[in-house]
């Protein structure tokens, strides 16, 4: 009976190691990166966005001296994603995806992102035409539109790899709930448009912010998949091993795209500098 019960008895030993070798790998890599990178919070904010971003000076928001850490399209497209995802989270654990409907909305948001991002470099192509001139405001609605993809794909994924009783129903089959969060985002659009200096600084922490969560969200769900572990959560006490898992993926994947382009650019400043 003992020999039976063994394999029971060290899972949740081995499970418990290899969390403090996790949590201890965490504290390294989160005390190398604050080692590396510019000293200073603002500072610290634009090295999470360096990761993800060319954080170009006049495709990004600036008031006074201190610049967004993600130009007005990502920030749109960050900001986006946590928005949609935040929604979808309190909407409950449907794992369906959207309808068909839904579908094409979202399809014409991607083709406005790819549009506007074309010609946006055809504008620095001396030998491309353009056919408008892009500002700030169409990076920042087309990134949005983005984010609002981004959020109604991955919300799914993760709801369907994750919980053992995932709902098989889309978030937007109540058809106003689409309607709802298009307005909440224009909503969230103008305020990060006004650039009002409290509403500054806070979404300038929040664009850092989504950039983190939006990456565990994605390396957390692989690491479900890795581990052999989908559709076996009940809540969110059952994700330690992966989420930290998620978590060293995701400080993995900053610091060493950060340390590719430092190395080729030799610099930690916006690449226009």
């Amino acid at each position: 009976m003992n020999q039976e019960e063994s394999p029971k008895q060290h899972k949740p030993k081995a499970e418990k190691l290899w969390l403090i070798v996790l949590l201890v790998f965490v504290s390294f890599l989160l005390g190398l990166w604050f080692w590396l990178t510019p000293s200073g919070f603002w500072a610290k904010l634009n090295a999470v966005g360096y990761s993800v971003c060319h954080q170009i000076s006049e495709r990004s928001f600036v008031l006074g001296e201190h610049q967004s850490p993600l130009c007005a399209r990502c920030a749109g497209m960050y900001l986006g994603a946590l928005a949609t995802l935040i929604a979808h989270f309190i909407w409950g654990r449907q794992g369906k995806f959207p309808r068909l409907w839904v579908m094409v909305l979202l399809g014409i948001a991607l083709a406005a992102f790819a549009f506007d991002g074309l010609n946006s470099a055809a504008e620095s192509l001396p030998f491309i035409p353009s056919f408008y001139q892009t500002t700030n405001l169409t990076r920042l609605i087309t990134g949005l539109g983005m984010g609002l993809l981004i959020g109604s794909i991955l919300s799914p994924i993760f709801m369907q790899t994750t919980w053992v009783d995932w709902i098989g129903a889309s978030a937007y089959d109540k058809w106003y709930r689409l309607p709802v969060l298009v307005l909440i985002l224009c909503v969230l659009g103008f305020a990060i448009y006004s650039q009002v200096k409290p509403l500054f600084y806070i979404f300038n922490g929040l664009m850092a912010l989504s950039v983190v969560l939006i990456l565990w969200l994605i390396h957390s769900t692989l690491a479900i998949l890795l581990t052999r572990r989908a559709n076996q959560a009940q809540n969110w006490r059952d994700l330690k091993l992966p989420a930290l898992m998620g978590l060293v993926m995701v400080l993995l994947q900053i610091g060493l795209i950060s340390a590719l382009r430092y190395w080729l650019t030799g610099t930690w400043l916006p690449m226009n500098h």
